[in-house]
């Protein structure tokens, strides 16, 4: 036999071993005979409804984000702190072989801006199908340093991920809004009020000082794919 040849079947039985061990590891992650992609359908607006279950779906794939806290506002004074950033929403997703006919769910709300010397709020969860919290919290205000919000974890996914923390107001520097799986907060700015971010779950920035007002935070999202 060649040494071509030899090569050649060398090749194929790596290729089979290489798919062998995919389908091992589909199969340890409990989504063994995943179907055809159907379609995805996505909420990305805060608010709550119902997802119904197309007749051709057999399991579906859940994403979902929370809502991101409000940036604080900044101290009025000149020489004061400026407010701190609010967290970022939690991710998590869920696997569901076999879908329910309907569920209802819950995209979380950012949390609102705080004026000037005042915290932001706290975004509110994203729920479905067993999925719960992870809502990031609002960015705190200070004379002389002001922290920024908390992340916490979501609930009842195969997957939970809390988002990023807020940063830390100080002088002349305003804390960054969270990160969400989307991405960063909006950009700091200390001499003007804070801005919220486009990415879903973001936390929003602080307020610069004399008295700017936070950045709200971004609302969640949710993605359901569909598999026959």
């Amino acid at each position: 036999m060649s040494k071509a040849r030899n090569l050649s079947l060398l090749s194929a039985v790596e290729a089979a071993a290489t798919a062998d061990q995919t389908k091992a590891d589909i199969d340890s992650l409990g989504i063994a005979g995943l179907g055809r992609l159907l379609r995805v359908t996505r909420y990305t607006s805060a608010g709550s409804g119902t997802w119904n279950k197309p007749s051709d779906t057999n399991s579906v794939l859940i994403k979902t984000v929370a809502g991101g806290g409000g940036g604080a506002g900044g101290n009025n004074s000149g020489g004061g702190a400026c407010g701190g950033g609010g967290a970022g929403g939690g991710y998590a997703e869920k696997f569901i072989a076999a879908a329910a006919s309907s569920y209802a769910y819950v995209v979380g709300a950012g949390g609102s801006n705080g004026g000037a010397q005042a915290a932001g709020s706290a975004g509110s969860a994203t729920t479905i199908a067993g999925i719960a919290g992870g809502a990031g919290n609002g960015g705190s205000a200070g004379s002389s340093g002001a922290n920024g919000g908390n992340a916490t974890s979501p609930t009842g996914g195969d997957l939970n991920v809390h988002g990023g923390g807020g940063g830390n107001g100080h002088v002349k520097v305003s804390g960054l809004g969270g990160s969400s799986i989307f991405g960063n907060g909006a950009e700091a700015k200390p001499s003007s009020h804070g801005v919220g971010s486009n990415a879903y779950g973001a936390g929003g920035t602080g307020g610069g000082t004399a008295g700017g007002n936070g950045g709200a935070g971004k609302s969640g999202y949710i993605e359901i794919q569909e598999y026959s």
